[in-house]
């Protein structure tokens, strides 16, 4: 049996997946603090959590993480003759 392929350069892009949303996690990084925020499309009110906590406590770094559904698709072409 023989198999044949046809291998050809096609662009590609990649986006956020239309039906996704960006989600966002924060977590203290006092060493004596488990203090986070639970992933939540809420971009502004994770904020709000983070400066409500550094008042509360005065801990003021978090890491942050953001995370969306990242969808690749191959780019039109144009189909002028020729191509």
């Amino acid at each position: 049996m023989s198999v044949k392929a046809v291998l050809r350069f096609v662009t590609h892009r990649i986006g956020r997946h239309p039906d996704s949303e960006v989600t966002v996690t924060a977590r203290c990084l006092n060493p004596d603090c488990a203090w986070e925020v639970s992933p939540t499309a809420d971009l502004a009110q994770a904020d709000v959590d983070c400066m409500a906590h550094k008042g509360l406590t005065g801990h003021a770094i978090f890491a942050r993480t953001f995370e969306d559904i990242a969808v690749v698709v191959p780019v039109e072409q144009d189909s002028a003759p020729g191509r």
